[in-house]
C-alpha cells in the first residue's frame, strides 16, 4: 500500500515559532521559582514540546511554589506568548515549501493536524502565507477534536477529511506526543525536531518515529516514498 496523503503538525514542524512559546513558558516558571534551562525544561515538563496549552500549565503549576493559580500562570504565559510573537517573523522552516510541493505534484492529499487554538493558527498561517495551500476542511485544529495528543483523534480526523485510510497517511511531527498520535492512528510518522540535541531527539524515536530529519533540506520525497513504501500496512 502506498502513502495517499500527508498531514503536518503546525506550529514547530512547519513554522518554527518554538523560541516565542518556550521564552514565555521560561519566563512564567521563573516567577514560580523554577531557573530551568531548556534543555532541562523539556527534560523535566512533559508537554513543554508539543503542548497542549494547557498540559503545559498545569504542568508549570505542578511543580512551581504556587506563588500564582493556575490561571494566573495561563494569562502571564499567553501574554509572554504574544510579545514574543509580536516581533518574531513567521514563515515556514527553510525547505518545507519545496518538500510540500513535491507531495502535491505527486498527487498528494495535504493537511494540518495542530493542536493550535483557531484564532492562532489562522494568524500563522496568514502571515507565513501558508493558507492558501490547504483546503479549509483539511486544517484540523484544537476545536476540531474531542481528545488531544496523543489520542489519536487528531490524525484520524485529517485522514478522514483528505479522504484515505489513516494508515495511507505519512505525519510530519516535532514532538513525542505528537508522534504517539499519528501512531496511535495508525499512521507513519517522521520526526522533525527543532531542537538539535538528545532531550528532543530521542524521545521522537522513543515514540515511533519511522525518520528522523532535523531540517526539512534533509527530506527526498521520492526516496522516503520508495523507502516507505514496505512500511505502509
Amino acid at each position: 500500500m502506498a502513502i495517499l496523503g500527508v498531514a503536518y503538525d503546525l506550529e514547530g514542524t512547519v513554522v518554527d515559532l518554538e523560541d516565542a512559546h518556550h521564552q514565555g513558558h521560561l519566563q512564567v516558571m521563573r516567577e514560580v521559582g523554577m531557573d530551568l534551562s531548556l534543555e532541562r525544561a523539556i527534560k523535566e515538563i512533559p508537554h513543554f514540546i508539543g503542548g497542549p496549552h494547557t498540559k503545559i500549565i498545569e504542568e508549570i503549576f505542578a511543580v512551581g511554589n504556587k506563588t500564582l493559580t493556575i490561571d494566573e500562570i495561563d494569562r502571564r504565559d499567553r501574554a509572554y506568548f504574544r510579545e514574543y510573537r509580536a516581533t518574531a517573523e513567521i514563515k515556514p522552516r527553510p525547505g518545507f515549501l519545496e518538500v510540500h510541493h513535491a507531495f502535491v505534484a505527486r498527487g498528494l492529499q495535504v493537511a494540518i493536524g495542530s493542536l493550535t487554538e483557531r484564532e492562532d493558527a489562522f494568524l500563522i498561517l496568514d502571515r507565513s502565507g501558508l493558507r492558501a495551500l490547504f483546503p479549509r476542511e483539511c486544517i484540523v485544529l484544537a476545536e476540531d477534536v474531542t481528545r488531544v495528543k496523543p489520542a489519536p483523534d487528531v490524525f484520524v480526523t485529517t485522514a478522514e477529511r483528505m479522504g484515505i485510510y489513516p494508515c495511507t497517511q505519512l505525519v510530519f511531527e516535532d514532538s513525542p506526543n505528537g508522534v504517539r498520535a499519528a501512531r496511535a492512528a495508525g499512521s507513519l510518522a517522521v520526526g522533525m525536531p527543532v531542537y538539535d540535541f538528545s532531550t528532543a531527539i530521542i524521545p521522537l524515536t522513543e515514540a515511533g518515529a519511522c525518520r528522523i530529519f532535523m531540517d526539512w533540506h534533509e527530506v527526498s520525497v521520492d526516496n522516503l516514498l520508495k523507502d516507505l513504501e514496505g512500511e505502509v500496512s
